[in-house]
């Protein structure tokens, strides 16, 4: 099973996106308030995938993902934005970002980063 971490102050907003990822069995979430943690647990525990909100109390989610690859580039990242496509892109480009969510990730955004997960993985 592949451990996709949460990263937010609202994290318990995302409970119902939470519980999406877990549905198919391959998936278990951990939920992290701040990028201290996500940091730390990037470093002992090599998490599969995180999914990170634009702003979190100890740093925006944009110096978190650019902290996260110098820890451990392998570690897939999606990112919850309220920003618009084009300016998403444009501030995003280059740190190898899965997609964007919304700032409230709903079930069928679950289901699309698991149909995306499964496809960089080849997993069935």
């Amino acid at each position: 099973m592949h451990t996709i971490v949460l990263v937010s102050p609202r994290v318990e907003r995302w409970q119902e996106f939470a519980g999406a990822l877990e549905v198919s069995g391959r998936y278990a979430t951990v939920s992290v308030r701040d990028g201290t943690e996500a940091l730390a647990l990037a470093g002992r525990s090599n998490p599969f995938a995180m999914v990170i909100d634009e702003a979190l109390d100890d740093m925006a989610g944009i110096e978190l993902i650019i902290q996260l690859i110098q820890v451990n580039a392998m570690i897939y990242v999606a990112m919850a934005s309220s920003r618009s496509v084009e300016r998403f892109h444009e501030e995003t480009e280059g740190l190898g970002l899965l997609m964007q969510l919304s700032p409230l990730p709903t079930l069928a955004e679950a289901g699309r980063l698991v149909d995306c997960l499964r496809q960089l993985t080849g997993d069935p």
